[in-house]
């Protein structure tokens, strides 16, 4: 990586020698200095992109998230990296750009039905995720979602296959899963005002009958079992569909899941099967 480094700067130094022969013999031909001109800042963008690059993998050789990556290089680039884990090495997808950035994604292969991964290192912000979603049309747009409110001092809650104090999935079935719970069963049951924030756009109703669904899960689903025949009111799926915003930097497809989000008591269900338009969520922590 260093070696790369050194030859394009070594590179761009001859051009600048180059370019100041060249003045001097040509100086008539501006076309022959623009073209100098044009290849000198290529190859300073390749470079810089080359030096962040080593800054965050070589210079700090064991990170153990996306965001020690970028607190180590605030110049280090959203794509895949390399981190370590209490289970290992694992390629996750780092986004430094929304949101302040240093999210990290897990790829399906990462969740495992006997898996002990431990995500405390990847998940120290609990007041808010990022998601990606992956529509039809091969755009992947995103949302930041978070609590109300209300329940602004209530952590988010992200669980490798597990829903410990949640209420579980409908496509448990499925196997192994990433779970994000917003209220635990014991707030959720309440008849009370619920809800998520998505893009700084709240979207509530209110427990009509104390069934305590509050979470989103998504599902590696390596088996192919065919979803849930659960069906609900969508309301709050079409809601949150509308807060999407738009972001032209593509993940791999590994880093989606199945999704299913699941409110109320009267707040709706939705699963990535019924949408019409998307097909899949990635979930990153920071």
């Amino acid at each position: 990586m260093y070696s790369v480094s050194a030859v394009l700067y070594a590179t761009i130094v001859a051009l600048f020698a180059h370019m100041q022969l060249g003045s001097t013999l040509l100086h008539s031909d501006k076309r022959y200095c623009a073209a100098l001109m044009a290849r000198k800042n290529s190859l300073v963008k390749q470079a810089q992109a080359v030096t962040a690059k080593f800054k965050a993998t070589c210079q700090n050789p064991n990170p153990k998230s996306c965001k020690e990556i970028l607190g180590n290089n605030q110049e280090a680039k959203s794509g895949v990296y390399t981190i370590v884990t209490n289970i290992g090495d694992v390629q996750v997808y780092c986004e430094m750009e929304i949101g302040g950035g240093g999210f990290t994604f897990l790829p399906r292969s990462a969740i495992k039905a006997d898996s002990k991964l431990d995500i405390s290192s990847l998940f120290t912000d609990t007041a808010k995720v990022l998601l990606r979603i992956k529509e039809k049309n091969g755009r992947q747009p995103f949302t930041t979602v978070q609590q109300i409110a209300k329940y602004s001092s209530t952590p988010l809650a992200v669980q490798i296959n597990s829903h410990a104090g949640f209420k579980r999935p409908q496509n448990i079935n499925m196997g192994p899963y990433v779970y994000l719970g917003f209220l635990p069963a014991s707030v959720a049951s309440a008849r009370s005002k619920q809800g998520f924030i998505s893009n700084n756009r709240p979207f509530t109703f209110t427990n009509c009958d104390r069934n305590p669904n509050s979470y989103f899960s998504f599902f590696s689903n390596p088996n192919h079992v065919a979803p849930s025949p659960y069906r609900a009111n969508t309301n709050h799926h079409a809601h949150w569909r509308s807060t999407w915003q738009p972001f032209s930097k593509l993940m791999p497809s590994e880093y989606f899941f199945f999704t299913e989000s699941h409110f109320g008591g009267c707040g709706g269900y939705s699963s990535s099967n019924q949408w019409t338009r998307a097909s899949g969520t990635a979930i990153g922590m920071r």
